[in-house]
């Protein structure tokens, strides 16, 4: 269930089972793939793709908060992005996520594109 529902401003990625038991799911965006993870502190949505080695963050190590890429090591937090440990120095981009009835789903804006997440990094 990765197609896009026009006029929602909603890319559904799957269940929230779905989610739950993977732990972390790739769905294609408009503007690239993005990870949604699943936490103990809720679900997050990053890039997919690493800023720095370009590796998939849906196959690193999820843990307290993290993920960590599976081809360098860096790590960086699920919730806004940020590099927590290098080599990366870019952040991961950040999306909302929202839940509608069972069905996890990443917020797009007007033109379909993935929405950043603009919640205070300072939370993190």
């Amino acid at each position: 269930m990765t197609e896009r529902i026009r006029g929602t401003g909603w890319l559904p990625v799957g269940t929230r089972q779905d989610v739950a038991d993977a732990g972390a799911v790739r769905v294609a965006g408009p503007d690239g793939p993005i990870a949604v993870f699943d936490t103990p502190d809720g679900l997050f949505a990053l890039g997919d793709t690493c800023p720095h080695g370009q590796a998939s963050l849906c196959e690193g190590w999820v843990e307290d908060g993290t993920v960590e890429c599976p081809a360098h090591l860096a790590v960086f937090s699920v919730r806004t992005g940020q590099v927590r440990s290098g080599p990366a120095s870019a952040p991961a981009t950040a999306y909302r996520v929202e839940v509608r009835g069972d069905t996890v789903g990443v917020v797009l804006d007007d033109s379909g594109s993935a929405r950043p997440d603009e919640r205070p990094t300072n939370r993190d």
